[in-house]
């Protein structure tokens, strides 16, 4: 079962939980799975039109996924870990 990791900034709606076993078959369908069991999750990931936000990133058992790769496959052995990016000035 993939392994979804999330940052300490996106944990509120999962209730503090930072690794969540997830059943998704794709980065999209791990996403919504969080959502189904903890609503409010996906809205800080993906935009109103179902694409990643742009501060954040995706990376696949430590690799940085390219953006826009919701639909890419994952493995029962997987990782994917959510990083939200910092900005300002």
């Amino acid at each position: 079962m993939p392994i979804l990791e999330v940052p300490s900034r996106y944990r509120v709606p999962t209730r503090g939980e930072a690794r969540i076993d997830v059943e998704g078959r794709t980065v999209r369908e791990c996403i919504l799975e969080v959502e189904g069991r903890f609503p409010g999750f996906q809205e800080l990931i993906l935009d109103t039109s179902g694409k990643q936000k742009r501060f954040v990133r995706f990376f696949l058992n430590g690799d940085a996924l390219e953006r826009d790769s919701l639909d890419r496959p994952l493995s029962q052995e997987d990782t994917l870990t959510i990083m939200a990016s910092a900005a300002g000035g």
